[in-house]
């Protein structure tokens, strides 16, 4: 059995330093590093790193985390691999990750979902997979209230209908077959969402098992966003509609009550008149994005 690790970095130097120093600690076969052409010392430092399991693959511009992982998961299905380890720079794999996943029975599942942990060993709300996703606008507002209802318990392994890219493992064959549906264009935010929904639609199960554990360098409980992240996610939210349109998840009604709580967060912004520009720029932005591919 022979395991890769995919990570994607962008400027994170400090961040992947530590990454890197727990994912060489481990015995995976090969480790392949997408610098999405970072600018902040990340080339020269890879570049002087004496390890021989360690291939870097820099892009010529930044193609975000959804880029990288496509083009690192089309790349990695090529190699004499049988498993991916998906994970950012800010992460990184506990002590016994790989030994607990080489001797887990695996039956016919060809996707594992990790339990994601802080530093302070707190569930990262932000990596949690949906066991129930929900697929309609009254499920969606039971979500925002009750979200318990619609994820794993933290502790218990069981099949989930998502996965993050913090901690995910797939086999190369899921990868050979699929990989080509991550949608790049997506940039940051809601590309693993979308992919491992369209992977449960085509049947494939995914199992979260809490024995798999890594950790997410991330500040939780935070109501400070960046207006990146607000511009980005909203964005997302409207591309991925146009692109699910049949399916119960991406319906309108569902996508608009997303988008009315990021609303909401920009109300509480310090900078809230410009937090709102950023989020009405990803509204119009993603409405008039020219759809390639309506999937299903």
């Amino acid at each position: 059995m022979k395991c890769a690790a995919l990570i994607v970095t962008y400027n994170r130097l400090n961040k992947l330093q530590l990454c890197l120093r727990a994912t060489f600690a481990l015995k995976f076969d090969t480790i392949i590093v997408i610098d999405n052409a970072s600018t902040d010392g990340t080339e020269q430092w890879l570049s002087s790193l004496k390890e021989s399991r360690l291939q870097i693959l820099r892009m010529k511009n930044n193609i975000g985390g959804a880029g990288g992982f496509k083009y690192g998961a089309q790349y990695i299905a090529s190699l004499d691999i049988d498993w991916i380890f998906f994970f950012d720079d800010d992460a990184y794999p506990a002590e016994n990750l790989l030994d607990n996943f080489i001797q887990f029975k695996k039956d016919n599942y060809q996707i594992f979902c990790c339990r994601v942990l802080t530093p302070d060993y707190k569930i990262c709300s932000m990596n949690i997979p949906f066991k129930k996703i929900p697929s309609t606008l009254l499920a969606t507002i039971h979500y925002k209230i009750n979200p318990k209802q619609f994820l794993p318990q933290s502790d218990a392994i069981c099949e989930v209908q998502t996965f993050s890219f913090v901690g995910t493992i797939i086999h190369k064959n899921i990868l050979k077959k699929y990989a080509h549906i991550i949608i790049d264009d997506l940039f940051i935010y809601f590309d693993d969402l979308a992919f491992s929904y369209y992977l449960s639609q085509k049947n494939n199960k995914i199992l979260y098992v809490p024995d798999f554990i890594f950790v997410h360098d991330v500040i939780l409980h935070s109501q400070i966003f960046s207006n990146k992240k607000l511009y980005y996610l909203v964005r997302n939210l409207i591309i991925t509609h146009k692109i699910y349109r049949n399916k119960p998840f991406f319906t309108l009604p569902s996508t608009l009550c997303r988008i009315m709580t990021c609303f909401l967060l920009c109300v509480i912004q310090k900078n809230r008149v410009q937090s709102l520009r950023y989020l009405f720029n990803g509204i119009k932005d993603g409405f008039n994005y020219k759809v390639k591919n309506i999937l299903f």
